[in-house]
């Protein structure tokens, strides 16, 4: 059936994280501002699970409150009545590329990116290595994730320098009863309540002036009680007159003119160097002074180990309660063979290059853990018929038109916003401004009448093809009730929320079929 051509655009976003809360937002205010058709525009939000705001709830640490409040902003976005939340339904699988493209007049692909990075060392599928999506999903209560996390790590290394690493780095030195207000599920709960953690080394193959941090986040480790934070100070040294060649003396110059010229790095090493000091001023000349001296006191700690690159995770002995691996190692990891568990991070050495990089000098030393978290970076998964760059794990795209190959030609009615669009960079803001420039382009196409009226542009229509093919959807009104579920279950322990602890909590409380009206 074909809609008159005086009915609303259609548009679907894939994925209700920011970046397709933000393209939904852009949608309509190019509706109520720019639309000189009249038509308007309404959205259909589609997410692979239940909830909407993907990163938000999915991906920020539980005690980041200050930035959770931006999942208000959402909501306030989302609950315009000209936005659609469609929850658990699964692109590829419930709703193909040909059902969209027959059912709106453009679509924008907003999926994120939730896949660990590899190092593509030795010993990575070692029990008790990690990456850094399986703890962050599970400590932020994706449905989909394994309930059970082993949490029994007495010293864990932290191999990242971005605001991720902080968040996993934090989140290990946790105690329950930090965690109590948090909105972490009652199965996390009791998760962190068997934390051994003691010791955490943050590791960077660069210097810091090279780590991504951000000042805010950076700091937040300063705050929590019972911590100490520990830093080298040999790996703050900028002069070059302490170098031993010509490369090594251009590295520290350009190291220590990054340090003065750019504000945000000069914060973070400020902070860096105020840890460092305090170390100094109280006697204690070295990192490792410093960490047993904590360590007596009772603290735990978080040390942050600069110039050093990963280049083997190394096991021995047997699996056991302290790790978990998904696959048989090939026993390359020290010979330990497919019981093995991690027992080390062998690190080399580097120093710095005239180019602004580093390169490894051959000195290695093994630094005794239980377990590795891997924070070098999400990529984004392939949907199915969409073009997909391996590479680079984004779709390609020319400024959010989505190409049939890098470098190609666009394929109309495809769009694409977000962290599968330029890979995951940016802060969560990032994305409002990722997803403007998309949607200028799409709504270019609105307007000049380039993009064709949808086959059928029944509004139902997608909601009867997703009950023939028996899709529990969960629609707005249904992701009310799951919220105000989460909501009373936080009340009655005294905090804002609780989450759910998986997929089939979830769509019990939303009652199966939701009962959407648009």
């Amino acid at each position: 059936m074909t809609h008159p051509s005086g009915s609303p655009f259609r548009v679907a976003v894939i994925g209700s994280g920011p970046a397709g809360v933000y393209a939904s937002e852009a949608l309509l205010e190019w509706s109520d501002s720019h639309d000189e058709s009249g038509r308007g525009v309404v959205v259909d939000l589609i997410d692979r699970l239940p909830v909407p705001y993907g990163l938000l709830r999915h991906g920020v640490a539980p005690d980041h409150p200050r930035i959770k409040g931006i999942a208000r902003t959402l909501e306030g976005i989302a609950q315009d009545p000209r936005i659609r939340f469609l929850g658990n339904v699964e692109f590829g699988t419930d709703l193909t590329l040909a059902d969209v493209r027959r059912l709106y007049h453009a679509v924008v692909f907003a999926t994120g990116a939730l896949t660990d990075r590899t190092m593509g060392i030795p010993g990575e599928d070692l029990a008790g290595s990690f990456g850094a999506a399986e703890f962050v999903t599970w400590y932020d209560g994706h449905p989909d994730v394994d309930p059970d996390f082993p949490l029994t790590a007495r010293r864990a290394a932290v191999v990242g320098v971005g605001n991720v690493a902080l968040d996993v780095a934090r989140m290990l030195v946790r105690t329950p009863e930090q965690l109590e207000a948090t909105d972490i599920p009652e199965h996390v709960r009791e998760g962190f309540a068997g934390n051994t953690a003691q010791i955490v080394s943050v590791v960077g193959r660069r210097g810091p002036v090279y780590a991504k941090f951000t000042p805010l986040e950076l700091r937040e480790m300063a705050k929590i009680e019972g911590v100490t934070v520990v830093v080298d100070p040999d790996d703050l040294d900028y002069d070059d007159d302490n170098t031993d060649t010509p490369a090594q003396s251009a590295g520290s110059r350009a190291a220590r003119e990054l340090r003065e010229s750019d504000r945000r790095v000069g914060q973070v090493c400020a902070q860096l160097e105020k840890w460092a000091g305090a170390q100094r001023d109280a006697g204690l000349a070295t990192a490792d002074e410093a960490e047993a001296a904590a360590l007596a006191a009772g603290d735990k700690v978080v040390r942050f180990r600069f110039n050093r690159a990963p280049v083997e995770i190394v096991g021995g002995g047997e699996a056991g309660a302290g790790g978990r691996s998904d696959s048989e190692t090939d026993g390359g990891a020290g010979e330990a063979g497919a019981d093995a568990r991690v027992t080390a991070l062998r690190l080399e050495i580097t120093e710095p290059t005239a180019d602004g990089g580093v390169r490894g000098t051959g000195r290695t030393e093994d630094l005794p853990v239980d377990a590795v978290f891997r924070a070098v970076g999400y990529r984004s998964s392939s949907l199915e018929g969409v073009p997909f760059a391996d590479r680079t794990a984004t779709i390609p795209h020319d400024e959010g038109r989505v190409l049939d190959s890098p470098g190609g030609d666009p394929i109309p009615g495809l769009f694409t916003a977000g962290w599968v669009k330029r890979g995951p960079t940016g802060v969560i803001g990032t994305n409002r401004s990722c997803a403007v420039e998309t949607v200028g382009h799409l709504t270019e196409d609105l307007a000049a009448g380039t993009l064709p009226d949808p086959a059928d542009g029944d509004p139902q229509a997608v909601r009867e093809l997703l009950l023939e093919r028996g899709v529990e959807v969960v629609d707005g009104p249904a992701w009310l009730a799951i919220d105000e579920h989460e909501k009373g279950l936080g009340e009655a322990a005294g905090r804002e929320r609780t989450k759910l602890p998986n997929r089939a909590a979830m769509i019990d409380v939303a009652g199966g079929l939701s009962r959407c009206q648009q």
